[in-house]
């Protein structure tokens, strides 16, 4: 349940090592954050992670499988960590893999691999979150986009049209619970400087998980259903979706 300041005390997160997840339990733990599930792939990995999130305070950190690949478990492993928290305030969807654009279109594997890690297992599991907030009557979703998916572009169009398809997904889920006590919100951030892109040049406009997970925060408490991080990427993508094809794939970024 919430705490009295409307901030969650229970929390899940699917794709548990992500970097900026990481951020926003630290920012919720400067609250009342009382329960952490982290849910992912590699359990070694989890488990450090879990440890960081010990370290943040007096929070009970539990670790689970979640494999976004595996499709037919996707949603058996949702509803298994959702299960080990009384009552989910938040489910932060931060499942997500960044892939090699320029080996991975030329390889249907690769391209399948990151389509269904970033896109279909996301939402499933979402479909499998939404059911069981409608049971518990409440619930808030976090839901981590990307600018990439906002417009896609010859550089990284595996990677961008697998969140687009997310981003159109969970706006669309969204839409369809806006009378409901349940709230998506989607946060599309640029480039974020996290371990996913630590081997990638850095860019402009380049952000940190900590500010992605503050913009983040405060737009779900304003209910807001998207969020771009830095706030100047949406003027930026709206001029990108405006400039004629024969421009915007000569872009060099």
């Amino acid at each position: 349940m919430n705490d009295p300041f409307k901030k969650p005390q229970n929390v899940v997160v699917l794709g548990g090592n992500s970097d900026i997840a990481f951020a926003i339990l630290k920012e919720l733990a400067k609250h009342r954050l009382e329960k952490v599930v982290l849910a992912g792939p590699n359990q070694t990995t989890l488990h450090e992670r879990a440890s960081m999130v010990s370290g943040l305070g007096k929070i009970e950190v539990l670790v689970a499988s979640f494999d976004a690949t595996d499709l037919t478990q996707v949603a058996a492993q949702t509803d298994l960590s959702m299960s080990l928290v009384p009552n989910v305030d938040l489910l932060i969807m931060a499942a997500g893999i960044l892939g090699d654009q320029s080996s991975d279109e030329s390889e249907p594997m690769a391209v399948s691999r990151v389509l269904t890690t970033n896109f279909t297992g996301p939402a499933v599991a979402l479909t499998a979150v939404v059911e069981k907030m409608k049971k518990q009557g409440t619930g808030s979703i976090i839901v981590l986009s990307s600018v990439a998916g906002a417009k896609v572009r010859r550089s990284n169009f595996i990677y961008g049209s697998s969140k687009a398809g997310l981003d159109a997904f969970a706006l669309g889920f969204s839409d369809a619970l806006w009378d409901t006590p349940i709230q998506i919100t989607v946060v599309r951030p640029g480039f974020v400087k996290t371990k996913m892109t630590e081997s990638l040049k850095t860019v402009p406009m380049s952000t940190t998980p900590e500010k992605v997970a503050i913009a983040a925060l405060r737009a779900m408490e304003l209910g807001k259903d998207i969020v771009w991080v830095p706030q100047s990427f949406r003027t930026i993508i709206f001029g990108l979706r405006h400039m004629p094809r024969s421009v915007n794939r000569k872009l060099p970024f």
